[in-house]
This record gives C-alpha cells, structure tokens and sequence, in this order.
C-alpha cells in the first residue's frame, strides 16, 4: 500500500495560473538549479551530497516533465508520488524530514519571488494561489504516525483542503498521532487561526493526537488573540521535537 495519501486535485479555474507559473518556473530551470546548489553547498546535511553527488541530467529532466506532467497537462499523481519518494530518499540518506522540508521551502520561496517579479498584476493573486497549491503530501513516518508540512501562506480555501486530507489520511491510515508542521507558513489570520485548531479538534475526536510544531511567536499571538487556549495546544519548537512528542505519545497508548 502506498505511504501517500493524495492532495485533493486543484480546482479546474486554476489551471491558467498553474501554466503561467510552469512557464515562470522553466523559463529561469537552470539559474534556480544553479542558485539552490549554491545554497545548499554549505548546507550540514545537503552539503556532502551536493559535493560528493554530480549533477544527474536525466533525473533533473523527469522531475521538469512531472511537474510540467502536473502543472500544464494536469496529471498530478505523478508529482505526488515523487514528491514522497524524495522524502523517503532523503529518510534513507540520514537526513532528518525537517532538513527535506527545509529544502522544499527553498525552492518555493524562490519560485513565490519569481512570480511576484513577472507575473502581470491582474494575475498576481491567482499565480499565488496556484503555488500554494503545490502543496506536499500527508506523509506516513510509520504505522500510527503521520507528518504533514505546510508550506505558504493559509487562508480559507487552503485551510479547508488541508482539513478534508488530514482527517481521510487519519481514516484511511488509522492514524493515532500527527505531526503538523506550521514552521513554513508566514503568518495567519483569525479565521484561518480557528481553521486551523478546528482540524486539531476534529482529528483528535478522531482519535488522532495532533501535535503542531514550528509555531512562530506572531501565529502564538493570533491564537491567543482569537481566545484560543494555547495549554490545550500541544506543540513543539521544530518539527524533530513533534515527532519526538508524537513517539512518545503512541508509546504511552500502545
């Protein structure tokens, strides 16, 4: 059975923005390769394997046709399905999730600055949203122990996504703990605030533990200011701490 459960499609509408950031994205392939090599040269983790790892072509060439696979021709499995399959390379590798989830972040957030540089104003918005929507797959760390990162800005649309793929990957994995990682998400409103503890609720009511990690001190602020309880808030200061606190939990129910 596979380890992924899958990111609801994105909607038909967005289909224009997801080619025009395909476009954005193909036009600079090889300066945003070159930059995030650069980056990552010096990286404790990704620093050897850039070193000591020469430059595979033909795996960078299938990684552009399945993304261009999902963002132009609107085959998203694919993408998906490699998308946890660089995770589980990385897991294998030594490298811990957070560092992976680290390097995903790299790249969008240098795709976000190139869209926001090219893309006609009347289409900023949409682009945006159609980034967003390159979300990453609930990934199963074990049996009973999900992870899922979020990457980007919240709003509603997102949110609620995110909560119809939490609660069926808790349905269909028969999850006890979740790791939801915040550490990539730059700030948050109060609607999304309750949004978001609302999917804590209801996949503990599940039976589902959810510990948040990556909480920055801004989105601390909004759920307090919201009247949210942060004492009924598990949380943790990375996502390396969650899954510890998520371990130790399945240990305590076992």
């Amino acid at each position: 059975m596979s380890n992924t459960i899958y990111p609801i499609t994105p909607p038909d509408e967005m289909r224009a923005g997801m080619a025009r950031v395909f476009a954005i994205y193909d036009a600079g392939l090889e300066q945003i390769q070159l930059d995030i090599r650069e980056r990552l040269a010096t990286h404790p983790e990704f620093g050897p394997l850039i070193r000591d790892t020469p430059v595979n072509r033909e795996e960078e060439a299938a990684n552009h046709d399945r993304l261009r696979s999902a963002m132009v021709d609107w085959r998203w499995d694919g993408y998906w399905d490699n998308t946890r399959e660089q995770a589980a390379g990385y897991a294998t590798a030594e490298i811990p999730l957070a560092s992976w989830v680290e390097l995903v972040n790299l790249f969008r957030h240098d795709l976000l600055a190139r869209v926001v540089a090219a893309s006609p104003r009347e289409h900023l918005l949409e682009d945006l949203r159609a980034i967003r929507q390159l979300s990453t797959p609930v990934l199963q760390l074990r049996p009973g122990l999900l992870i899922l990162p979020i990457v980007g800005a919240l709003d509603r649309d997102r949110l609620e996504q995110m909560r119809a793929l939490l609660l069926q990957a808790v349905r269909q994995r028969r999850a006890r703990a979740i790791v939801l990682d915040v550490t990539g998400v730059p700030e948050i409103d109060s609607v999304a605030a309750n949004q978001l503890i609302g999917s804590v609720t209801s996949a503990r009511m599940m039976g589902a533990e959810t510990i948040i990690s990556g909480l920055s001190a801004e989105i601390a602020q909004t759920l307090v200011t919201v009247g949210i309880d942060l004492s009924l808030v598990v949380s943790a200061g990375d996502l390396q701490g969650g899954i510890e606190l998520a371990e130790r939990h399945l240990a305590g129910i076992a």
